[in-house]
């Protein structure tokens, strides 16, 4: 039987340890390489060509959505997976128009495991629960000046002060953040920006 090979890049080693523990009993799967970084992934990987690659969205030097996206510009017939403990709308749509086949998450079983290579095999996508939560969840797209806003009420500023910062007046300001408010579906300036860092809108 011939075995595909799958490369790890997670930056905790007890994440990459217990994801070998995993695949040494699946006899067609076997881990040809493992990173702790995107350079480090991308060092290793000039010189290995895996079939299947699982890759940590939070890494010490920069997003696994990011580095997929290029990765998989120039290797289209790599099937891949974007792992995390915490989903947000922003990367899972980027990973997914980058051509990833599986998210999932860090609490899944081994059996969702199999099942999530067994479709990545046949091209198929299997996304696992939290992600189809966002998915689900998923608010209105945020216009280029509510983005502007909502950096805004991030950082602190008054409605003056942002209106002052994008030269527009501060009831303009206002009539941004009742959409924001009804895109996100809050009530508050605080829980509308602690949920767009969530969801990927922001940095925090």
């Amino acid at each position: 039987m011939s075995k595909y090979q799958l490369f790890i890049v997670d930056d905790h080693k007890i994440v990459r340890d217990g994801l070998k523990a995993i695949f040494i009993g699946k006899p067609n799967i076997q881990v040809c390489g493992e990173a702790a970084s995107i350079q480090e992934a991308q060092d290793k990987l000039a010189n290995i060509n895996p079939d299947l690659l699982f890759v940590d969205l939070k890494l010490p030097d920069g997003k696994g959505s990011d580095f997929l996206s290029e990765y998989l510009e120039n290797h289209q017939d790599v099937k891949a997976a974007l792992l995390t403990a915490e989903p947000n709308k922003v990367d899972l749509k980027k990973a997914e128009e980058a051509g990833v086949k599986a998210f999932l998450t860090k609490d899944i079983d081994q059996t969702e495991y199999f099942q999530a290579i067994d479709k990545m095999l046949q091209g198929k996508k299997h996304i696992s629960g939290a992600f189809a939560d966002v998915l689900m969840n998923e608010s209105s797209e945020l216009t280029p000046r509510e983005i502007e806003v909502l950096h805004g009420f991030a950082d602190g500023l008054t409605y003056k002060e942002i209106g002052a910062k994008l030269e527009i007046s501060p009831r303009t300001v206002e009539t941004h953040k009742n959409s924001l408010l009804s895109k996100f579906n809050t009530k508050s300036i605080v829980e509308m920006v602690r949920l767009a860092i969530r969801e990927g809108h922001i940095e925090a």
